[in-house]
């Protein structure tokens, strides 16, 4: 069978991006609200605290072992300034991007549980990356941590026997090369550009829709949050125990860092002290 004759349609691709719920209203004011450079906190406070469930688990968070001080956040107010705007757009945008238990993930060799909790383990890591000031990866870091696999809940919809039998025979036949090349051989499209998709048709800014489209691309040095991503999906994937990569995925981590002017000792201590950031957060995400 004729590899490009089987690959996804690009316009059926997009149809199911389309297909997934909108966001909820409260998510969706709080994504105006944090990109808008004109609003104030009180804006956010208002439709947070008309939102119960998301009201307590940010509580919670800023409660937690992770972000706690001698004085517990009693407010909403109090959560804010102590997650920032980052963590609550990516706690909001958890509800919808955490998967059905029964979706089938195999293709991608993972289970609806472990997919989540690398997305989880990948907000660990953007966010001590931004603990340690070590750039300004601005406001979306988070949320484009968490949602940068999100094209394999769409992909995996495409994945018909014959394509997944073709990606099989691709990374045998092509030993060194990185999973994500089968997909791009095979079906004509990535996991990463899928996710593009999502994040657009949820109206994500544009920085977001880049970074996670993009995090297995070849780092650009001027692309913070790009480059952002790329390490917190690398330390994730480490904290889980792979070790199998490929020159191609070195490269990539390594110009990022490049990029971010990460040394090999700072960026060996986040991947540990991110241990203990997931620790706390997998138990908080909805």
């Amino acid at each position: 069978m004729n590899v490009q004759e089987n690959q996804v349609d690009p316009a059926k691709l997009a149809e199911s991006a389309r297909s997934l719920p909108s966001l909820p209203r409260t998510t969706s004011q709080i994504i105006a609200i944090i990109g808008d450079p004109y609003s104030e906190v009180s804006d956010l406070i208002k439709v947070i605290a008309l939102d119960p469930t998301l009201t307590a688990n940010l509580l919670r968070v800023a409660n937690s072992a992770s972000y706690s001080t001698a004085r517990p956040a009693a407010s909403v107010g109090d959560a804010i300034v102590r997650l920032g705007t980052g963590t609550i757009m990516a706690m909001a945008l958890s509800v919808s991007a955490k998967p059905q238990r029964d979706v089938d993930l195999s293709p991608f060799g993972l289970t609806a549980e472990e997919f989540w909790r690398h997305c989880v383990a990948s907000v660990a890591a953007a966010e001590e990356l931004c603990s340690r000031r070590l750039a300004q990866f601005g406001s979306g870091f988070s949320t484009a941590a968490l949602l940068h696999d999100i094209g394999k809940l769409i992909l995996v919809q495409h994945m018909t026997p014959a394509r997944q039998e073709q990606m099989a025979a691709f990374r045998a036949g092509h030993p060194g090369h990185r999973a994500i090349d089968a997909e791009r051989a095979v079906l004509g499209v990535d996991h990463a550009r899928a996710g593009a998709l999502v994040a657009n048709h949820w109206n994500l800014p544009e920085d977001i829709v880049e970074a996670i489209g993009n995090h297995h691309s070849p780092s650009q040095w001027e692309k913070v949050l790009w480059n952002g991503v790329i390490l917190a999906n690398q330390i994730a994937l480490e904290n889980a125990g792979h070790t199998g990569f490929t020159f191609g995925d070195s490269e990539i981590v390594a110009d990022a860092m490049l990029a971010l002017e990460v040394e090999d000792g700072t960026y060996q201590a986040v991947v540990v002290a991110s241990r203990d950031r997931y620790d706390n957060l997998i138990e908080l995400f909805v």
